[in-house]
C-alpha cells in the first residue's frame, strides 16, 4: 500500500511538473498510421520560446548527443509528446545507440522501431532523426488511444514489455524531466 501511495504521489508530481513546464504529455489531435511529414519545421512553426533546456538532461551516466536532443524536441513539438518521454524511451530501448538492433533483428535504432512500423510511417529506422520522428508518432498515437495511460502505452510500444521495462522507462522519464526542469530554472535564475 505504501509503495502504491508513493507511486501515485510521484506520478501526480510528475504530471504537475509537466504542466508547469509547458511540455504537454499528450494531445488528442495526432496522426494515425500512415506516412509522416519528415520536413524539418521552420522557425515560425517552432515558436520563439522553447520550454525545454538547450542541452539534453541527464539520465544516469548515458550521454545523449546534442543533435539527437534537437530531434527529440522537434518531434515533441510536432506530436505534442514530452521530449523527456522520447528521451526515456531512447535511453531504455537503445542506450542512445542509433545502430542498436533487437535480438531478432526486426527493431532498429534509437527508439527500436520495428521494420514494419517504420515502413507504415514511411521512415528509415536506421536514420536517427527519422527513427525519432517515427517512434514519437507511434507514442503519440498510443497516448491518444490509451488516454495517456503510460503503462499501457509502454506495453504496446514494446511487445516484449516487462514490468521491469515499464519501471525503467518511467524512472528515466522522471529523471530526465527533473533534470531538465532544474536546468531550465538554473538558466533562468542566472540571467
Amino acid at each position: 500500500m505504501k509503495k502504491y501511495f508513493i507511486f501515485l504521489l510521484l506520478s501526480a508530481l510528475g504530471l504537475l511538473l509537466i504542466s508547469v513546464a509547458g511540455a504537454d504529455f499528450w494531445s488528442p489531435a495526432l496522426p494515425q498510421i500512415g506516412k509522416i511529414d519528415l520536413k524539418p519545421q521552420t522557425p515560425s512553426q517552432v515558436g520563439r520560446i522553447d520550454p525545454w533546456p538547450q542541452t539534453p538532461p541527464k539520465i544516469g551516466r548515458l550521454e545523449l548527443k546534442q543533435e539527437y536532443w534537437g530531434y527529440m524536441k522537434e518531434a515533441a513539438r510536432k506530436y505534442q509528446v514530452s521530449p523527456y518521454l522520447i528521451q526515456a524511451v531512447c535511453a531504455i530501448e537503445s542506450r542512445y545507440d542509433p545502430y542498436a538492433s533487437s535480438g531478432q533483428g526486426r527493431c532498429y535504432g534509437l527508439m527500436q522501431l520495428h521494420k514494419d512500423t517504420a515502413r507504415k510511417y514511411g521512415v528509415d529506422s536506421r536514420n536517427p532523426r527519422e527513427n525519432i520522428m517515427g517512434g514519437t508518432a507511434v507514442l503519440a498515437r498510443l497516448l491518444t488511444k490509451y488516454d495517456g495511460d503510460l503503462r499501457r502505452v509502454l506495453r504496446v510500444y514494446n511487445a516484449e514489455c516487462t514490468s521491469a521495462y515499464e519501471r525503467e522507462v518511467i524512472k528515466a522519464f522522471n529523471q530526465a524531466m527533473s533534470s531538465g526542469l532544474a536546468s531550465r530554472t538554473f538558466a533562468r535564475n542566472r540571467n
